[in-house]
């Protein structure tokens, strides 16, 4: 059965917002988490190059924009990542645009 991730303390928001049931919906090994500062050298950047061009992102850069996305962007920016064994295997994003 897949699971959430426990360590919320590191993930871009409270691991507790995402929904058991998708979570147990996915094969047994796979993490439905959200993500963390980590996954630079977890395969999340390799994970987006198999849809779409990338860049070449420093961590340096990785790290600046994940600061940002967890304090000035908090409660905007949501993503969510499927781990297997270890290595970032799926993603997706939520950006919630404020209006007046």
């Amino acid at each position: 059965m897949a699971s959430t991730s426990t360590k919320s303390d590191d993930g871009l928001f409270r691991s507790s917002l995402l929904s058991p049931t998708i979570a147990t919906s996915l094969p047994p090994s796979y993490i439905l988490r959200p993500l963390r500062k980590s996954d630079y050298a977890s395969g999340f950047l390799e994970c987006l190059q198999l849809l779409s061009n990338v860049g070449n992102i420093t961590e340096e850069a990785w790290n600046e924009r994940f600061d940002w996305m967890a304090t000035k962007g908090e409660g905007t920016y949501y993503v969510v990542v499927v781990e297997d064994q270890g290595r970032v295997v799926g993603t997706g994003r939520l950006v919630i645009e404020l209006k007046l």
